[in-house]
């Protein structure tokens, strides 16, 4: 497998993950899976999308930061006719905001649990909206499709548990839930 594959597959993998997760996310109340195994899939995920970009800087850039800006500039002058390389740190971010999310799981399970919902929607509103934009505003031809069909079953499933009355169900395991 040669750098393109590596780059292209462990984001693909990363989205798939992502995915996947959104959707146990959405329908753990009705379907208890066990957070442990929420928790590894997300792990995974973020690992993944980490793969993805020192792939890309290893691959595709050099590990120069300024090569990857500019490439990054010249991809969103293409598809939008603005030149702003910005979005490489976007990315960045979203690996510190994702690396951040999944030690504060791990170290802290019980906290995690009872976090404000908030968090959570700000978090995954945030990871959406790049995925979207890596998939649908990026990418042509069979991504594209497959990012559209991706957000299309995220989008019924939201429909779908939105419509039903929602019981509790914490993120950790009950044993790890904080008792008053």
């Amino acid at each position: 497998m040669d750098g393109a594959e590596i780059t292209a597959w462990t984001i693909r993998l990363a989205l798939l993950t992502l995915m996947a997760s959104m959707v146990l996310r959405m329908v753990r109340p009705w379907w208890p899976l066990s957070p442990g195994v929420q928790r590894i899939i997300w792990t995974v995920a973020c690992g993944l999308f980490l793969a993805h970009i020192a792939a890309g800087m290893h691959y595709y850039h050099g590990w120069s930061n300024a090569d990857a800006y500019a490439d990054t500039a010249q991809q969103t002058y293409d598809k939008l006719g603005v030149r702003f390389g910005g979005g490489i740190y976007v990315n960045h971010l979203m690996a510190v905001v994702w690396v951040a999310d999944v030690l504060w799981w791990w170290i802290a399970p019980r906290r995690y649990a009872v976090r404000s919902p908030r968090w959570e929607q700000a978090i995954v509103g945030f990871f959406l909206f790049i995925a979207f934009n890596g998939l649908i505003v990026f990418k042509e031809g069979p991504l594209r499709i497959a990012g559209g069909i991706g957000f299309a079953v995220l989008g019924l499933v939201w429909l779908a548990v939105s419509l039903l009355p929602t019981p509790n169900a914490p993120l950790v395991e009950s044993s790890e839930v904080v008792t008053k």
